[in-house]
């Protein structure tokens, strides 16, 4: 995954470890790997792995204590984030059709 890919890869990486919590892949209490194996997995920088953990900080799927790693806080916030993926790609669509339609509006009549 190029950095460049997406402006929201940190997005995509948030989802993917999210899902990888819901299903049991990483279990309650269990430690994620370390922000440099993630930049390796991801293929990403440090900064993308930062706002996609605070995005799952943000919903109380994980936890971090400093110099120790970040850990599973529940599996039970699936619900939420799932519903904030959700919302998420829906924005993410409705900004792609805003520009589209701004680009056919900026092109004026069609023409026959």
């Amino acid at each position: 995954m190029s950095e460049s890919a997406s402006p929201r890869k940190y997005q995509a990486i948030a989802d993917d470890l999210r899902d990888k919590i819901v299903a049991g892949t990483y279990a309650v209490g269990s430690q994620l790997p370390t922000k440099a194996e993630l930049m390796t997995q991801y293929d990403v920088a440090l900064n993308t792995v930062d706002r996609a953990l605070d995005v799952l900080r943000d919903l109380g799927l994980i936890e971090s204590q400093q110099g120790v790693g970040t850990f599973v806080r529940t599996a039970n916030a699936g619900q939420k984030a799932d519903l904030t993926a959700r919302v998420a790609h829906l924005e993410a669509q409705v900004s792609e059709l805003y520009e589209l339609i701004k680009g056919m509006a900026a092109k004026g009549p069609r023409q026959q």
